[in-house]
């Protein structure tokens, strides 16, 4: 019987982690390649690639690491432009600034930055 319903990279960190560890240990046991990622609904390139893994660095190498980026890496402004930016933002509104609008949304300060800076963002990025 399956002890994995649905697909993996949809469970949590944690969980992911715990699913190879358990699937690293059905083969250690002597199961196969084949039989582990039936039973636990993976491909046999993941089972292969957690086995690599366990192989080069042991239970270390299997364990959840932190996803997406670092914070500070790859932002599009550096620290004097951001600082910039908020000081705008503390000391005007968005219409003496010749933008629309009397408050500040994500989208005006998009578009601020997008004024001082010719970089456009999304309302997300901002």
């Amino acid at each position: 019987m399956s002890e994995l319903v649905g697909d993996a990279r949809q469970l949590s960190p944690s969980a992911q982690e715990a699913l190879r560890l358990r699937a690293v240990a059905a083969l250690v046991a002597g199961r196969t390649r084949e039989d582990v990622a039936a039973v636990f609904q993976v491909s046999l390139k993941a089972v292969d690639n957690w086995w690599a893994k366990w192989l080069a660095g042991g239970r270390e190498a299997l364990v959840a690491q932190p996803r997406g980026r670092r914070v500070g890496e790859h932002q599009v402004l550096d620290t004097v432009e951001q600082q910039a930016v908020r000081q705008a933002v503390l000391d005007h509104r968005p219409c003496d600034l010749g933008l629309a609008g009397q408050l500040w949304t994500r989208a005006g300060v998009g578009d601020l930055i997008a004024k001082l800076y010719r970089v456009k963002l999304t309302e997300q990025g901002v």
